[in-house]
C-alpha cells in the first residue's frame, strides 16, 4: 500500500503516521476517469470500518436569535466514519427542533442506527451507500441526520482521493457563503 498522509493542522505539527492510506494501484474497474462527485458516487467503493456518533454540545459566544427561537448553545450530533483504508470523515447534524423536526435525543438514536447499518453493510459504491442511508432515514423527518452521515461519507471519500471538498464539488474557490441571517427588529 502507498501511504498518503492527511495531516491535521495544529500549529504546523504533523503526526508521525499518516491518518489515511490508499492503495497504490486501485483496481482498473474502480478507477474513475475523473474525480467529480458524480463519478465517485458510481465508481468509489465504500467499506466502512467504524462509524459512531456523539453529542456535540457547544456554548455560543453570543446568543443566536431567529424569529422562532434564541440559542445560547448548540446541541447537535457529530458523526465520525472511518473507511477500511483509514480515511476518516466527519459530519454534523444541526438540531433545532423548530426547524429540523428532530431533538438531540432522537437524532442520536437515528444516528446510532445509521452507524450500525453502515458498519454491518458490505463494501459497495458510494451512491449505493447513499441509497441505504436514504432508505433508513427517508424524507424530511431525519434530514439533518441523513445529511450528517452523507457529509461524513463524502469527507472520508474526498480524503481517500486526496481532493478538497470544494474542488470535488466543482468549485473554483476554497471559500463559500453558506448562510446569511437577517435580523428584523420590531418596534
Amino acid at each position: 500500500m502507498l501511504s498518503v498522509g492527511f495531516y491535521l493542522p495544529f500549529n504546523n505539527i504533523k503526526p508521525q503516521k499518516p491518518i489515511c492510506q490508499m492503495a497504490s494501484s486501485p483496481p482498473a474497474a474502480a478507477a474513475p476517469t475523473s474525480f467529480s462527485f458524480k463519478n465517485l458516487t458510481q465508481t468509489f467503493t465504500v467499506d466502512v470500518q467504524r462509524a459512531e456518533n456523539r453529542p456535540l454540545n457547544v456554548p455560543l459566544i453570543a446568543p443566536f436569535t431567529i424569529a422562532t427561537s434564541r440559542l445560547d448553545q448548540v446541541e447537535n450530533v457529530a458523526i465520525r466514519i472511518e473507511l477500511s483504508n483509514g480515511c476518516v470523515g466527519w459530519g454534523e447534524a444541526p438540531v433545532l427542533p423548530h426547524v429540523t423536526a428532530e431533538d438531540q435525543q432522537t437524532a442520536m438514536v437515528k444516528a446510532s442506527e445509521a452507524c450500525e447499518v453502515l458498519k454491518e453493510s458490505p463494501a459497495m459504491a458510494l451512491g449505493s451507500v447513499f441509497g441505504v442511508v436514504a432508505g433508513l432515514l427517508p424524507g424530511h423527518q431525519f434530514a439533518s441526520v441523513r445529511a450528517a452521515v452523507e457529509m461524513a461519507l463524502i469527507d472520508a471519500v474526498a480524503k481517500s482521493v486526496s481532493m478538497p471538498l470544494w474542488r470535488l464539488f466543482g468549485g473554483v474557490s476554497n471559500t463559500i457563503t453558506t448562510d446569511i441571517t437577517v435580523k428584523f427588529l420590531l418596534q
